[in-house]
């Protein structure tokens, strides 16, 4: 790839938050403004959170469940509505905070000329430079996973001074920790109230409770001198200055309270600045880059087809395409950007990305910065393994793995139900209760059975079937929910009641608004799903027949899906009115995206009601956010509609904030937000335009733009256990590998007549025989693609196996 075409920079200072620059290694990281005289670095780290273990159970709640069900079943929706507000939800969720600031406030720093700030994704690292009377002034910045520091170096050709000052939005002090290293330590509130309630005082401390943090900071120069007092770092002198930043915090797992059994962060801070300065600079910076480039490297996308924009800044290219240009180059820079904000924000061993990633500078950040689980955190991991960062997904399934825990007695004491469940928002002490608030966000308990999409795509794109093994009891326990969650509606057929589709509203005949029904149909398809692939996890690993039958039978009564009065797919198992026909959830369209329940090929009329949904969405104002606006991208890419998905992923593109990271713009908050789903999202779009393999198929360019008219990309993967490399000219494919990891059959599917070639065997596929579009692979062996002409021979196929391309 080309080196510019992979770097976001600047010929200005960050004015505020959203123009800084990301970094971070899954745990620890902050926000970079790179500003002349006086830099900020806005840090966090992502197990930073208000609260303490707590039972948030509502043990009543049970008593009105029979009683909501029978008035949805009569149809007083708006009663059953207010029952569950008022007796069957529970609490606030805990907030993820900021953790503090570091400044280095200098001396002099004047006559600013030949400003640069960048941020390099192909070494995860953030530059600085410029010049100052003159003189070049230099600064690099990253954050290191395998060493647990943040690395600042300085240099000026000059002398330079300056002061290294710690601050928190929280309760802190600072002191010096030894000649040339500043703490700071502090404590979290015990409860903060969520960013829609306003207060003089959101922030609520209490003695002995609650999270407790430090940070540590260190300095070293190559000539002069490091001096600390009053809880500062005084540096003068000139050449190369070195920082190093160390944070940790006391949480201990989310069933310990961090302030009785917590662990010593002031001690892992420490430990971990005494092994980064036996390192030093260079070895710390080769050893980050050896690990960060082995993770970002697997996968290149360049995008041709228009003038090369990587000379011009980036919030000038974000600007021209708000104002109708075409730049294909920086759709291909929101995917690499994407994958760099996916490592830096979830690695083995952290915290999953929460709404935000891991980056907070508010104390009472937009809707807690939690795990929202109706889509926002579903869509941050929606790229993970198409784009080969597969590593990155763990930490959401050792979320899942928390969640059995405190959702089984969810389940169990709410519901009356065997296995598992969870709701929308989660927090970091795995909250699974519905929260305190309208039922038409609150109370959703499908989170389950929509979290475990991710184990099964994990196996679907690996073939790992340890792997399912492993992933099979929480699979089950959330389908053991989901079948005792259902009831027998007056046709016979098994719905869940109560029942949301999740944050909208309807209109009944006799004029109700309600969210509250029964059989909404995203919370069919989710249990259809889970069903489906229980039954699949059954059969591979050769166990519980019982179950699968009985699972099996109950998918034959579940309620099919429906085509309403408009020729959409019915929301709702009723064709009620929409009170919001523009609403930004398309909820009940996860069938199409990213599930594979409806598909072009094997069901055309409903996937037509899903176009039809689109559009009246669409012509009502619809995909209004930039994480609905990216859902669309998809949506239009599997209705292969390339022109279509091309507009919404220029609409993304538009509304960036000027640091790429996507802007949440909703119509009731009055404030700048950025959530990270959108970017996530987004760069799952990309891929989707260019590579799809769900229904057991893999489809080549299945809604390549014509804006897009050539390029290539490596190394993204297909359901299937398939490595991929495309490249294409004028719109038609001329080249793919197609690298086998499992051994698989291969059901390729292209828009134009192509041979596979391998190991000196050609093989001609017949576009117009779907049988005849598949072939054998082989663990380890490589297949080439390209394009069939009659009368072409060509025998010359890839012959080495294990790794040969």
């Amino acid at each position: 790839m080309n080196g510019a075409s992979s770097i976001l920079w600047y010929k200005q200072e960050a004015a505020n938050w959203f123009e800084a620059l990301p970094i971070g290694n899954g745990r620890f990281g902050g926000m970079v403004y790179g500003r002349a005289g006086r830099e900020r670095i806005a840090l966090n780290e992502d197990t930073l959170w208000s609260g303490e273990p707590k039972d948030t159970i509502r043990y009543d709640a049970q008593r009105y469940l029979s009683s909501v069900r029978e008035m949805i079943f009569s149809k007083r929706y708006e009663e059953a509505e207010e029952t569950i507000e008022q007796h069957m939800e529970g609490q606030e969720i805990a907030s993820y905070l900021p953790l503090a600031d570091l400044e280095l406030i200098f001396d002099d720093q004047s006559d600013i000329s030949e400003y640069r700030r960048e941020l390099d994704l192909d070494n995860g690292v953030v530059r600085v430079q410029y010049l100052s009377k003159g003189a070049r002034c230099t600064r690099e910045i990253f954050v290191s996973a395998v060493d647990q520091v943040m690395a600042i170096r300085l240099h000026n050709d000059n002398k330079t001074s300056f002061t290294a000052v710690l601050n928190s939005a929280l309760q802190y002090s600072v002191s010096k920790a030894d000649s040339n290293r500043i703490r700071l330590s502090g404590r979290c509130p015990y409860h903060v109230l969520p960013n829609t309630v306003r207060s003089a005082d959101p922030l609520t401390y209490a003695d002995g409770k609650g999270i407790g943090f430090e940070l540590q900071l260190q300095a070293a120069i190559e000539k002069g001198k490091v001096e600390v007092s009053g809880g500062r770092i005084r540096v003068s002198g000139s050449g190369t200055i070195v920082l190093l930043l160390s944070a940790a915090t006391s949480y201990n797992g989310f069933e310990h309270d961090p302030a009785v059994r917590g662990n010593d962060s002031g001690r892992l801070c420490e430990a971990w600045l005494a092994h980064a300065e036996r390192l030093g600079y260079d070895r710390l910076k080769e050893r980050h880059l050896h690990d960060y480039k082995g993770l970002f490297g697997r996968t290149t996308l360049e995008l041709g087809g228009s003038e090369d924009m990587s000379a011009t800044p980036t919030d000038e290219r974000i600007l021209a395409v708000k104002d109708g240009a075409d730049d294909p180059g920086l759709a291909a820079l929101l995917f690499q950007f994407g994958k760099y904000l996916l490592m830096s924000s979830s690695r083995p061993g952290t915290q999953p990305a929460n709404l935000q990633g891991i980056w907070n500078d508010k104390t009472q950040p937009p809707w807690c910065s939690s795990w929202t689980a109706n889509i926002n955190v579903q869509m941050n991991y929606w790229p993970a393994e198409v784009s080969n960062l597969a590593e990155c997904h763990q930490p959401l399934f050792d979320l899942i793995e928390g969640l059995r825990i405190t959702g089984r007695k969810v389940a169990s004491i709410h519901y009356g139900c065997r296995g598992w469940t969870a709701h929308h928002n989660i927090d970091l002490w795995r909250t699974a209760t519905p929260v305190d608030g309208s039922p038409s966000w609150a109370f959703w308990p499908m989170a389950g059975a929509w979290l475990c999409q991710h184990l099964w795509e994990h196996y679907a794109y690996n073939q790992d079937i340890e792997f399912l093994r492993q992933a099979y009891p929480a699979m089950k326990e959330a389908a053991l929910f989901c079948l005792d969650w259902l009831v027998e509606a007056s046709d016979g057929s098994w719905v869940t009641c109560p029942s949301t589709s999740p944050e909208n509203v309807f209109v009944t005949d006799d004029g109700q608004q309600s969210s509250v029904t029964y059989a909404a149909t995203m919370d069919m398809v989710l249990i259809r799903n889970l069903f489906g692939q229980c039954i699949e996890a059954s059969r591979l690993l050769q166990r519980d027949r019982a179950f699968h039958d009985q699972l099996e039978e109950t998918l034959k009564r579940l309620p099919p899906f429906r085509i309403g009065k408009y020729g959409q797919l019915q929301e709702w198992n009723e064709d009620y009115e929409e009170l919001e026909p523009g609403h930004r959830h398309i909820a009940h369209l996860v069938a199409l995206h990213p599930l594979d329940l409806i598909t072009l090929d094997d069901h055309p009329e409903l996937a037509e009601a899903c176009r039809t949904t689109l559009e009246r969405r669409l012509d009502h104002g619809g995909a209004h956010t930039g994480w609905s606006c990216a859902w669309t991208v998809s949506f239009w890419a599997r209705l292969g509609e390339a022109g279509k998905a091309y507009r919404f992923l220029n609409d993304l593109l538009s509304g960036l904030h000027s640091n790429m990271m996507n802007a949440h713009r909703h119509p009731k908050v009055k404030m700048d937000i950025f959530q990270i789903d959108g970017n996530f999202a987004g760069m799952s779009g990309i891929t989707e335009m260019l590579l799809q393999s769900h229904g057991g198929k893999v489809r080549l360019l299945p809604a390549l733009p014509p804006k897009w008219s050539q390029g290539s990309v490596k190394g993204i993967r297909a359901r299937g256990g398939f490595e991929i490399d495309l490249e294409w000219v004028e719109g038609q494919l001329i080249r793919a590998l197609i690298r086998s990891t499992a051994g698989r059959k291969c059901y390729l599917v292209t828009s134009q007549p192509v041979q596979v070639l391998y190991e000196g065997k050609t093989i001609h596929l017949d576009l117009k025989d779907p049988l005849h579009n598949t072939f054998e692979t082989t663990a380890g062996c490589c297949y080439e693609v390209v394009p069939f002409q009659v009368g072409m021979e060509r025998n010359v196929g890839l012959t080495q196996c294990q790794g040969g391309n």
